[in-house]
C-alpha cells in the first residue's frame, strides 16, 4: 500500500475474478494488506450485493479476456 502525495487516499494492489457461482471476488495483492478479501454480487437484496461495482468489474473481466458474467437485464 501507498499513501497518495497529498495523504488523502490510498493505493493498494488487486486481483479480481468471477467464481462458479457468479460472484466476483477482490483480493489484495499486497502484503501490507493481506488478509483483504471481498465477494461482491449483482443482486441488491444481498448482504454483499453491490450492483454497479458488479458491472463494472465485469466489464474489466470481459474487456481483458476474463470468465465474466453474462450480461442481464438484471445486472442493469
Amino acid at each position: 500500500m501507498r499513501l497518495s502525495a497529498k495523504g488523502k487516499s490510498v493505493a493498494i494492489e488487486m486481483s479480481f475474478w468471477m467464481t462458479e457461482d457468479g460472484a466476483i471476488h477482490l483480493v489484495s495483492n499486497d502484503r501490507d494488506a493481506p488478509t483483504f478479501h471481498v465477494a461482491v454480487r449483482d443482486k441488491k437484496s444481498k448482504p454483499s450485493g453491490h450492483p454497479y461495482l458488479y458491472r463494472e468489474l465485469a466489464k474489466c473481466l470481459r474487456k481483458m479476456g476474463a470468465p465474466a458474467p453474462a450480461y442481464t437485464a438484471e445486472s442493469s
